[in-house]
């Protein structure tokens, strides 16, 4: 069932009881702090007070006078995956699932405090985590490149035009979402298990939260993080003002397209700021600038939406079984996009929002465990997803006194410590790395999927803290290496068997392009390990370490047609095609092949 609720009400709660005649035969409650619609899943075995099976009535108790409207009410005779949240918590402490239901610990590592916050501030830890922001932030685009001066059917212009098309088809989806003015409406979201918003029809107009995240949130949010850039903004402006100023209608049209992308409705709304030309380059940037807000404004509107339906902190949606691979890349990429819009005083409370609904979904609890980890190593699945996202909750956090500085560092020293552990090699049928450097997943070498992108996602991450005080351990590092080194042996170049193929037995699916090619060029890139004062501008590899893997992948046409889509991959479990991460093996190409 869904409850929605105008406001929250701390402390207070509602009993859901079932009953056979007069008889109490379960029951089960409902904390009421909170705003907006809450999903609820719960089997009748959870919350039985007597073993009878017979309900012919169902009584909804408040504690006190509110107001709640209910939606969705269905019995089903089986259900599954159901997941405790903070909303209905574990009942009679009841915990569903143990350590090796993976995806359904969220309110479980949501209880685990955290560790203690260091007594002083580190300086070195400091600019460590301004170094990993900066080269992060260098991943989606180098700072020093602009899309005006990206060089004419080049990988970077051809990407660049790919998240473009992307961008054009959000634009177009977002349009046809239910408005209440200004605000969206609809249609109503619901988590990847639910029966509801498979498929969208005109008789029934429901849809998944991943496709809000995949489909529109995160192609707009990419857009309006390359174009709002300073240094795109002037380049853009210098070189499309005779365009506008030339007289020419088909150059002036080309012009608006270029600044506003194919649009429509964009592209009218940046005539609407320019009026009539000509104009000069300060009002055209203005403009440019007017027009990114709209941009960022759709983007909040999106951020609210998925909150009211119930994307927030402590919300399970009915069931979160699985739900970050479809809702992590759409919902983590615009996190870290918006810091800097986040970090204006007057939206503090809006970020630290995000950052605990991301510190939720991400399970980021689970890094504070002390003195040791309950299990060694991890799941492909989390390495793709959590690995990533948990390090970009980190560097969103803000750092405007010294206790928030000393938190950062806290979490930050907890996550290096899960990540070290995760990458450990596992003997058993757990883990991704085993002995033999082999990556496992369902149980089982996965050679086309799953542990190709896991190694990618730990890959760059080892490139990201690199050199750092935050640096991978020695062992994860080549752990990650070797990794990657057994699984191009055991391919026929790009291909993996189909006997090691799992349940995508394609021997030509080309897996180590399509998720491994930029991971074999981050493992190469070597980091002094000292540190410059001045953090770097732009995109720099200075040193690399055994390239030859990379190379022998890279260079080759048959890479061209990756190397030119900037798209999340197909089930938008992950987002790895950045511009920046074409520069990088750019960089590593040239670099290795000079030695």
């Amino acid at each position: 069932m869904w409850f929605f609720k105008e406001s929250s009400l701390p402390g207070k709660t509602l009993d859901v009881e079932f009953r056979y005649s007069t008889t109490l035969v379960g029951k089960f409650q409902v904390n009421l702090d909170f705003k907006g619609w809450r999903g609820i899943w719960v089997k009748f075995s959870e919350c039985k007070v007597k073993n009878s099976a017979e309900i012919d009535e169902v009584n909804f108790v408040l504690s006190d006078a509110d107001t709640i409207y209910i939606d969705l009410l269905v019995f089903e005779k089986s259900l599954g995956k159901q997941s405790r949240d903070k909303v209905v918590a574990p009942i009679e402490g009841l915990d569903l699932y143990d350590a090796s239901n993976t995806w359904q610990r969220t309110y479980h590592w949501s209880q685990q405090l955290p560790t203690e916050l260091p007594l002083t501030i580190d300086k070195k830890k400091v600019k460590s985590l301004e170094h990993i922001l900066s080269r992060l932030r260098n991943w989606y685009c180098d700072e020093t490149k602009t899309s005006s001066n990206f060089p004419k059917d080049s990988l970077l212009e051809k990407r660049w035009n790919s998240i473009k098309d992307r961008a054009k088809k959000a634009h177009k989806e977002y349009d046809e979402l239910v408005f209440d003015g200004s605000e969206i409406a609809g249609p109503p979201l619901f988590c990847r298990n639910s029966k509801f918003g498979k498929k969208y029809s005109q008789a029934d107009k429901t849809r998944k939260f991943g496709f809000i995240f995949k489909k529109i949130l995160l192609p707009l949010t990419v857009e309006y993080y390359l174009r709002s850039r300073k240094k795109e903004i002037a380049d853009e402006a210098a070189k499309q003002l005779p365009e506008l100023n030339s007289g020419d209608l088909q150059r002036e049209q080309n012009a608006y397209t270029a600044i506003a992308g194919e649009d429509k409705g964009m592209i009218q709304l940046l005539k609407n700021y320019l009026k009539k030309p000509p104009f000069t380059e300060d009002q055209l940037k203005t403009a440019i600038n007017t027009l990114n807000l709209d941009r960022l404004n759709k983007i909040n509107h999106l951020l609210d939406f998925v909150k009211q339906q119930g994307f927030a902190d402590g919300s399970g949606l009915g069931s979160v079984d699985h739900e970050m691979n479809k809702d992590g890349a759409g919902f983590m990429h615009t996190l870290f996009l918006l810091k800097d819009s986040l970090s204006i005083p007057s939206n503090k409370s809006r970020l630290l929002d995000l950052i605990n609904t991301a510190k939720w979904y991400n399970d980021f609890g689970e890094v504070y465990q002390t003195p040791t980890f309950e299990l060694k190593g991890t799941t492909a699945d989390r390495m793709i997803t959590t690995m990533l996202y948990r390090l970009m909750i980190v560097l969103v956090m803000p750092n405007d006194d010294d206790d928030e500085m000393k938190a950062k560092i806290r979490d930050m020293d907890a996550l290096v410590l899960w990540m070290n552990n995760a990458l450990e090699v596992n003997e058993g049928l757990g883990g991704v790395i085993k002995p033999d450097f082999i990556g496992f997943h369902h149980k089982a070498f996965y050679g086309s999927a799953y542990v190709p992108p896991a190694l990618h996602v730990a890959s760059l991450v080892q490139y990201l803290l690199g050199g750092t005080e935050f640096s991978l351990s020695a062992s994860s590092i080549d752990n990650i290496r070797r990794s990657l080194e057994t699984l191009r042996l055991i391919a026929v170049k790009y291909s993996t068997p189909n006997s090691v193929n799992g349940r995508m037995p394609s021997y030509v699916n080309k897996a180590l392009i399509k998720t491994a090619l930029p991971g074999y060029a981050y493992i190469s890139v070597f980091h002094p390990p000292i540190m410059p004062s001045t953090i770097p501008t732009g995109i720099k590899v200075t040193t690399t370490y055994r390239p030859e893997m990379f190379l022998r992948l890279y260079n080759d046409p048959a890479v061209n047609s990756f190397l030119e889509d900037g798209s999340p991959n197909k089930k938008a479990k992950y987002y790895l095609n950045t511009l920046g991460s074409l520069d990088i093996m750019e960089a590593v190409s040239t670099f290795g092949v000079s030695l």
